[in-house]
């Protein structure tokens, strides 16, 4: 390693502090200027004037062409200028159409360009987000720096890095991946191309693990010093996996940015303590002696538990608590844990059990997380609720947020189809402004208006009876639910009718993408939590086409309206026809949690509800997910001098 790739390793970007008060106004101001239609404008400009250079490459035979790209991946060696920059994505552009055998139109051209440019780039659902980041990752390939382009999950970054190889290959653009199950030297591997296809979880694990590694080298003047001990130093090389943070390309950030962004990921090591787990199990004894409204309040919108007597008290007189571990002040916390557990914690929604284990399930995409796990006593409750062996105490060696990791890398862009929403919070936290980049073809998507219930089996009862009536015509339906009851209960409801019907959730993950491909064709009916399948086109015959498209249910709304339109962008896409349909009901936890309760109760009992107080919900809800994700942000810098991770090179 010479010494330029060992400064890389640990150079990253310095994180400014996010600015409060009229700084965070100004800075406010200076995001909206910054993606100004103007802007747009002028990338599509630059996108039309670099797709009439690529098409004047089309006459070059194949010796010419590899010729034109060698002389443009010299010029990236160095500081490219505008022009060499038009002429790579040009000579990109018609590498696509030579490899993958289309153009890329001149909006996924503008996209790639927003992305070079470090802009969050929304782009319908179906619009070719996958090459519209190959494009622009191919082109941060030319400078041999890493490039780390973070998907959804494990099978998109296997499935995105073979497609595109192709085109990576022609280009002289080496590309990898890397996922959850592969050992530390194939992990070093897929970090060793120039572009790297991974998840958002596997890149900061191993970013956080490197830093562990180093121990005392994480700075390059250190290292030059200990260089001279030799075979020590050798022993810290060998064994990291990644090269540095260079350049992160993020799809589907909304869902990686600000969905999955409120959790840090932490790296921990299990430490049997079994005076910790007697604890958990006095305590979770204890919590079912004690009576809800008597003894404890739940309070469902804010997801808390209160005592309504003195639990201090209560407990100092109880002999069982005594020595260490079983502290009143102690026992108190582990009690509420329990209590949390038992009242707000539901499996099949929060989680499952697989193995005689409990797997995290992310409530906004369904999906399951079983690397993850619950602190302070709440994953050890849970495990005593479902009757299981007692996990380990875990103990902290390193954590870090999804917000500060990715303000790391030196350039930093993403793509998703759902990013005005969240514009603010793109620009404050990240500095990232959002272009909303148009579609090729107009969209031909019909929304109807928004259905509400009083209770949530007279919801289910309707969109059995509207699945019923569209299958009828042959058309295929896709059903969106938050969580895996409901998913599970619907595919029932419409079995129980003699129709056949496709379930995907967390617990029915096996061949997800090929159920989802399989979706669109005639009178299909498939039944899916939110965000499965995302990232799979939904391929839409002729027939389907001439009865109307794909129609999609939405089952509840959820905490965000982004994500209500994500699930839309399944139905219409590039043009198709395609149609939508959205219920409610009073019982949904997004009303219960984020109404104030009287306006709650007159609204159920008037058995009416405006889709403006829908997104009273929605707002409310928003902002309380936000202040959580700066509550994290803020907690990260207050950790940042101890941890040592910050990995500026002063």
């Amino acid at each position: 390693m010479n010494l330029i790739e060992n400064y890389r390793l640990t150079a990253c970007k310095r994180v400014k502090k996010i600015p409060t008060g009229l700084d965070a106004l100004v800075f406010r101001m200076q995001g909206r200027f910054k993606g100004r239609s103007g802007v747009l404008r002028r990338l599509l400009r630059e996108a039309a004037k670099i797709d009439k250079l690529g098409r004047s490459y089309s006459g070059l035979d194949s010796a010419e062409f590899r010729q034109r790209l060698a002389c443009v991946r010299d010029a990236f060696k160095r500081r490219p200028d505008r022009n060499a920059l038009q002429t790579a994505f040009a000579l990109v552009q018609e590498a696509v159409a030579r490899t993958l055998g289309y153009r890329p139109y001149i909006e996924q051209v503008a996209g790639a360009l927003a992305l070079y440019d470090g802009f969050i780039a929304e782009m319908s659902t179906g619009e070719g987000k996958t090459v519209t980041a190959a494009m622009c990752a191919t082109v941060r390939g030319f400078g041999k720096q890493p490039c780390h382009v973070i998907t959804a999950n494990d099978y998109l970054a296997s499935r995105d890095a073979q497609i595109m190889k192709p085109l990576y290959d022609i280009c002289g653009v080496t590309v990898g991946a890397v996922t959850g199950a592969m050992k530390p030297a194939e992990r070093r591997e897929g970090y060793s191309a120039d572009v790297t296809y991974s998840t958002a979880k596997d890149v900061l694990a191993d970013f956080l693990r490197d830093r562990i590694a180093l121990g005392k080298y994480q700075h390059f003047s250190k290292r030059l010093v200990g260089d001279s001990s030799g075979a020590n130093m050798e022993r810290v090389m060998s064994n990291l996996v990644q090269r540095g943070l260079c350049t992160a390309i993020v799809d589907e950030a909304d869902n990686v940015l600000i969905d999955e962004a409120v959790t840090p990921l932490i790296i921990s090591k299990e430490n049997k303590n079994e005076g910790f787990n007697e604890s958990c199990r006095i305590a979770f004894a204890l919590s079912e002696k004690l009576v809800q409204g008597t003894d404890y309040a739940v309070d469902i919108r804010f997801r808390t538990v209160r005592f309504l007597v003195d639990m201090d008290e209560r407990l100092e007189s109880l002999k069982s608590v005594g020595e260490g571990f079983c502290k009143a002040s102690f026992l108190k916390d582990l009690i509420r844990q329990a209590l949390v557990a038992r009242e707000l914690f539901v499996a099949g929604r929060q989680y499952v059990v697989e193995e005689g284990k409990v797997v995290i399930v992310d409530e906004s995409t369904g999906r399951k997380m079983p690397m993850r796990s619950w602190n302070g006593g709440l994953h050890q409750m849970i495990e005593l609720k479902e009757g299981l062996e007692l996990s380990g105490l875990k103990e902290t060696e390193a954590r870090m947020s999804f917000q500060r990791f990715f303000r790391l890398y030196k350039n930093f862009s993403g793509m998703t189809g759902t990013g005005k929403e969240a514009l603010g919070e793109f620009w404050t936290i990240y500095g990232a402004a959002v272009l909303c980049i148009p579609n090729h073809r107009k969209c031909l998507r019909k929304i109807s208006f928004l259905k509400i219930f009083s209770t949530k089996e007279s919801k289910r009862v309707a969109i059995v009876h509207e699945v019923l009536d569209v299958h009828a015509k042959g058309r295929p339906v896709l059903i969106g639910t938050k969580d895996i009851d409901e998913s599970e209960t619907l595919a029932e409801m419409i079995k129980a009718l003699g129709l056949e019907c496709r379930v995907i959730n967390a617990v029915r993950s096996d061949d997800e993408a090929t159920i989802i491909e399989g979706a669109g064709r005639m009178g299909a009916i498939t039944v899916a939590t939110n965000m499965a399948g995302r990232g799979t086109d939904i391929k839409i015959p002729d027939k389907v086409k001439k009865l109307g498209g794909l129609h999609v249910i939405a089952t509840e709304c959820n905490p965000s309206s982004r994500i209500d339109r994500q699930l839309f962008g399944r139905a219409a896409r590039q043009g198709d026809p395609g149609s939508a349909s959205h219920y409610a009901s009073f019982e949904d936890d997004v009303l219960r949690r984020n109404l104030p309760g009287a306006l709650w109760g007159a609204f159920r009992h008037l058995g009416r509800l405006s889709a403006l107080v829908v997104r009273w919900a929605q707002y409310s809800a928003g902002k309380k997910a936000m202040k959580s994700r700066l509550s994290v942000q803020r907690t990260d810098t207050w950790l940042e001098d101890s941890l040592g991770f910050s990995g500026n090179d002063v």
